[in-house]
């Protein structure tokens, strides 16, 4: 999803696109037959329902409910944004009642409701104490695998665990961008710590073009065949390299990341141009 903003506000990172967003975060769009499911009240439902007064209270409290139950999320809207839903609680449970104004009931009858539903179904909602739980999550996950599709996967599942209400969107993607920031920055200070100078030199070597290609083009280049002269230059390329990988297995595990992670920085030097990567850290 592109994200809109001001030029003030920093550039949040993309994640979900426009379909992933919706599946997650919009309104639950309900068929008959979901209605049928999701609409139906349970006896405890029955009983909290008759501590609200109001008709319109209470088509209110069946609607947050029904779309709780769909998709562990609270939405707020007006009862006209959900006509259809709101005719077929009126006649299943209210003998087709009618309701004159259809604004939204008052925010704080809403989150009182909201309330009843969390103890109904032991979630809790996403607090200060949740949300620093949610971040520790995600610096944990980012060493597995750096994708931030990958971290996001990985906080659902925690919130699903949990039980814990899934917080908004902005949020979800300041803490997935906070990970891979703190993650490449203690990336970085390992590599500070672990590199000589000369290690550094043989890196950047890869990046140098005095042959007139540039070694790491070589690098990424399958043989054409199995000729002679192309095995040939394969164990010339490999004696060249040679320190560095035995660099590689000396450092890869300080790093303390996964296979995956490993795979997942060493395709970027697929992904990123030559001319990219020498402007990386």
């Amino acid at each position: 999803m592109d994200i809109r903003q001001n030029k003030s506000e920093p550039k949040r990172l993309k994640i979900l696109n426009e379909n992933e967003l919706e599946n997650i975060y919009g309104r639950p769009r309900f068929t008959y037959e979901d209605r049928c499911h999701y609409f139906s009240l349970s006896q405890p439902e029955k009983e909290l329902l008759h501590l609200l007064r109001s008709v319109k209270s209470k088509a209110y409290f069946v609607l947050q409910l029904g779309y709780f139950k769909a998709k562990h999320l609270f939405f707020t809207f007006d009862l006209y944004e959900v006509e259809e839903d709101l005719q077929y609680v009126l006649k299943q449970h209210f003998n087709n009642s009618e309701i004159a104004d259809l604004s939204a009931v008052d925010k704080s009858t809403r989150l009182k409701q909201q309330q009843l539903i969390l103890e109904l179904f032991s979630y809790r909602s996403c607090a200060s104490e949740e949300r620093r739980q949610i971040e520790k999550k995600a610096r944990k996950a980012v060493t597995v695998y750096g994708k931030p599709i990958f971290i996001f996967r990985e906080i659902m599942n925690y919130l699903s665990e949990q039980r814990i209400v899934v917080p908004g969107y902005s949020f979800m993607q300041e803490t997935v961008g906070k990970a891979i920031t703190y993650e490449q920055n203690r990336l970085i200070a390992i590599m500070h710590n672990h590199l000589t100078q000369s290690d550094i030199e043989a890196l950047k070597q890869l990046l140098s073009d005095s042959s007139g290609l540039y070694e790491i083009t070589h690098l990424k280049h399958e043989p054409k065949d199995f000729s002679a002269g192309e095995i040939k230059r394969e164990m010339v390329r490999g004696k060249q390299i040679q320190s560095l990988y035995r660099l590689a297995q000396k450092l890869l595990p300080e790093l303390g990341i996964s296979n995956e992670s490993i795979k997942y920085y060493a395709s970027l030097v697929g992904y990123y141009s030559v001319f990219r990567l020498k402007r990386l850290n």
